[in-house]
């Protein structure tokens, strides 16, 4: 009952932040934006977004493949699309995605859990390491571009970008010297009797992944920014649609603000993403109506896709909760 609570709570703020949204900039000029939109640069957007989907399964797949383990990309897929669509549909629930995912990798394919979570987090921990380089590059571009003083803007961004830094730093400094992240963690904050087999378990998968030695770690690295290049391709392709502009550090800037949109836990980003975009673009110049048709745009394009991977979630969560994991997928 305390999380429909506060999904309600979530996504009646988010709902309010769009009204006040659109009130602000006027419905009229959004409409006209919208109408000048085609359906081939809708199917051009469309085409991107499943991509960048479909990048996410070719990034879990490689990552089982470095522990030993060739999984069915059709039934990884499925478990994959509901994932994301439990974590966009309703980000407010405890690790909601991450859990089913986990949940459903585990009972599907019959992994080890130390497998299955440290597969989890390196998915995690390289994807926070290139999201970390575009947020500094978005940063910096809206930074160069932008027609505001933007001294307050600088001092936050710096404050959040340098907590990610130090994060991440502090991970790759303990994984290099193979020292137990968790026990540095759990005695930072003062937790004594913390010792777990899965834990250490988890955490050795983790370390044999993250080997700058290897080229398995840099192989996952560069499919993780592959992914993201292609998200910010999306920006680009679709800022070129609605205003022709070409300049390589608006895309850069507006990819930005659309990684800073997932920080807040509204219902498929309503609300955040209108406010994010509508002061990125009028920042920039383009204006706040159009930053607004593009949020429009994209939550179209993610929410189409949203829905398959409910359909899957609805799929798997009936059989595992008939105690059918059906034809279990066989590890190749």
């Amino acid at each position: 009952m305390r999380k429909v609570l506060v999904f309600l709570f979530s996504f009646l703020i988010g709902v309010c932040l769009f009204l006040w949204i659109i009130e602000w900039v006027g419905w009229g000029e959004i409409k006209k934006n919208l109408f000048t939109f085609s359906g081939w640069e809708g199917m051009v957007i469309l085409g991107i977004t499943l991509t960048i989907w479909l990048m996410e399964i070719w990034v879990f797949k490689f990552i089982f493949k470095s522990q030993g383990y060739n999984l069915s990309a059709r039934g990884l897929g499925e478990i994959l699309f509901a994932s994301l669509s439990i974590t966009y549909l309703f980000p407010t629930t405890y690790l909601g995605g991450e859990t089913f995912k986990v949940y459903a990798i585990r009972k599907k394919f019959s992994l080890p859990w130390k497998k299955n979570l440290a597969a989890a987090i390196v998915e995690k921990l390289l994807g926070g390491s290139v999201v970390l380089v575009f947020l500094i590059i978005g940063a910096i571009s809206f930074i160069l571009v932008s027609t505001l003083p933007l001294k307050n803007f600088g001092i936050i961004t710096a404050t959040f970008i340098g907590g990610l830094v130090l994060i991440l730093a502090v991970f790759y400094f303990k994984s290099f010297k193979k020292e137990s992240i968790f026990k540095w963690f759990f005695k930072f904050f003062g937790i004594r009797n913390w010792e777990n087999h899965l834990l250490k378990d988890t955490e050795e998968e983790i370390f044999h992944f993250f080997d700058f030695r290897k080229k398995t770690m840099w192989y996952g690295l560069g499919l993780l920014f592959l992914k993201h290049f292609l998200i910010f391709i999306r920006c680009w392709v679709l800022i070129f649609f609605l205003k022709g502009e070409v300049n390589i550090l608006i895309p850069l800037s507006i990819t930005f603000f659309f990684q800073v949109a997932y920080l807040f836990p509204f219902p498929a980003r309503i609300g955040s993403s209108e406010a994010a975009q509508a002061f990125g673009f009028s920042s920039l110049g383009l204006g706040a109506a159009t930053g607004i048709t593009f949020s429009f745009i994209l939550r179209g394009a993610e929410i189409l896709f949203s829905l398959l991977g409910f359909i899957f979630a609805l799929k798997l969560g009936t059989r595992f909760l008939l105690g059918d994991v059906g034809d279990r997928e066989k590890i190749q």
